[in-house]
């Protein structure tokens, strides 16, 4: 896929993703998508497939709108199978981090959470039942969380990347096979930015009229822990830093939805949302715009033979 993302600096962050995932009940019957025992962990830059992680994203909140309009069976678990297919893409969200302010998730006492996240709804949290609700079928001995001192560490009973200090330890916890997340929260962030679009492009259309600017759906964006350093090859870069495969995708979108020079948009014919830098088209694929113009013709006939 073409890149026709624009963004400023160097964006580039390590990301994980497990050969295959699973859905599995806790014992209070909640659903988790988790890797599978045998699955296999490999690293990518999500920035390198942007374009495609964003409307992938966007595709799931836009199916999970519809399934909760017609509530069907089908289409819940259609809607099922497409976030265990974004999981082996791109993997889990690391909502663990982006839920609070802590930077040291792994370690503190007590958790202070992001205001309208996906998670909880309690301010604070106790950091061992905050942990608990991401690892909920963890066996003894699969992970050790020791202190030392100022300093914490996280054992793994698996072979996945150990950080040591480089990030927060949270991240060795995210990374590792016994990370999981409730689908509910992933449907609910998906769904979260495909509504922001919605109501975007709502004000986009009655822009004339606005005297101010418009803060579309405040309070939902907590990029809280972004990072950068400054970096020096042939030329001086912003290089970003992030705390989750969440605050990334918010990033990309952002960008895209700035971007003068791009156009986020559904599709006049099957309504599915795609990025085009024709600020004139209409259509995700010339197959669409071919079926619009069949459409549009057939109708045009029958008017004139009622005529």
């Amino acid at each position: 896929m073409d890149k026709k993302i624009s963004l400023i600096g160097s964006f580039a962050t390590d990301w994980i993703r497990y050969s295959d995932y699973e859905l599995k009940k806790d014992s209070s019957g909640e659903v988790y998508i988790t890797p599978t025992e045998e699955a296999v962990f490999s690293m990518y830059n999500p920035f390198d497939v942007s374009e495609e992680l964003l409307l992938d994203l966007m595709k799931i909140g836009d199916k999970a709108l519809s399934v909760h309009k017609a509530s069907d069976e089908a289409e819940e678990m259609e809607l099922k199978k497409a976030i265990l297919v974004f999981a082996k893409k791109y993997g889990l969200l690391g909502l663990i981090s982006a839920s609070a302010y802590n930077r040291n998730i792994v370690g503190d006492e007590s958790i202070l959470m992001v205001e309208n996240n996906h998670v909880k709804r309690e301010k604070i949290m106790d950091s061992a039942k905050y942990i608990d609700m991401f690892i909920p079928f963890v066996e003894e001995g699969d992970i050790v969380i020791s202190k030392y001192k100022e300093d914490v560490y996280l054992g793994k009973r698996e072979d996945s990347p150990q950080f040591y200090g480089k990030r927060p330890v949270v991240m060795d916890l995210i990374f590792s096979r016994f990370y999981s997340e409730k689908i509910e929260w992933i449907i609910d962030f998906a769904k979260m930015i495909v509504q922001h679009f919605k109501q975007l492009l709502m004000f986009k259309d009655s822009s004339r009229y606005l005297t101010e600017n418009v803060t579309i759906m405040a309070g939902r964006f907590h990029a809280e822990k972004i990072g950068f350093t400054i970096n020096q090859l042939d030329k001086t870069t912003i290089a970003w830093q992030f705390d989750s495969l969440k605050t990334t995708i918010e990033t990309i979108y952002a960008f895209v939805v700035t971007d003068e020079n791009l156009l986020l948009s559904p599709c006049k014919h099957c309504e599915s949302i795609f990025i085009t830098q024709n600020l004139r088209s209409k259509y995700c694929t010339p197959a669409c715009r071919n079926r619009a113009n069949v459409k549009k013709s057939r109708s045009k006939k029958a008017k004139s033979l009622k005529e």
